[in-house]
């Protein structure tokens, strides 16, 4: 269920993704449905006391935890638009202060929304451009880079082609044409290869 805060909405009033990914809650800002993010927001996972108590209130459930999982039982992703607040015991982090409405989030503003947090967990280093900065010509091969899921490593290197109008909602495609995806985390920047990456 999405609850329906009486709290004031604040400056921090977006649209966005509630998104739980790399072990953390996420608040993803959104200019409007599917367009590129603006920023991803660490939460404590936690809502303000005002939202929690009345979300208690509308739900009947004095006990209920107040904390982001309560809002949306069921998932760990969805849309809508959120108020925040910056923590009380982290002013790096931020409490859920308002949710007046919820959706299921689409497929590519999933991804969108994690790619943005990996951004956000480690910038994009110097030498590569960021995917909301800019993408590479269609179908042209690339090194792009993502974060490693192995410990040794904090990134990964791999040849990658965008191919958007093969697969609009996983452009990411390696060499074979398989989604990047499948075998681990998404593209967060690039570069051109051309002088050594080049057909036979």
């Amino acid at each position: 269920m999405h609850a329906r805060s009486a709290a004031v909405p604040s400056a921090d009033h977006c649209y966005g993704i509630i998104m739980h990914h790399r072990l953390a809650w996420w608040l993803v800002e959104f200019p409007e449905p599917d367009a590129p993010p603006l920023r991803a927001r660490k939460l404590s996972g936690r809502l303000t006391p005002a939202l929690a108590d009345w979300l208690r209130r509308e739900t009947r459930e004095p006990r209920l935890a107040g904390d982001v999982a309560a809002l949306n039982p069921e998932s760990r992703c969805w849309s809508g638009e959120f108020s925040c607040r910056p923590s009380r015991a982290d002013a790096g982090i931020f409490d859920i202060d308002a949710h007046p409405w919820g959706a299921e989030a689409g497929e590519l503003e999933t991804r969108l929304a994690r790619t943005m947090i990996d951004a956000t967990l480690q910038p994009v280093p110097a030498g590569f451009i960021s995917v909301f900065t800019a993408l590479p010509p269609e179908n042209q091969p690339v090194l792009a880079i993502r974060l490693s899921g192995y410990t040794c490593s904090t990134y990964e290197l791999l040849t990658a082609r965008h191919m958007p109008t093969y697969r609009p909602h996983s452009p990411w495609r390696d060499i074979s044409a398989d989604a990047v995806g499948d075998s681990g985390s998404d593209i967060i920047g690039w570069q051109s290869a051309a002088t050594w990456i080049r057909p036979t």
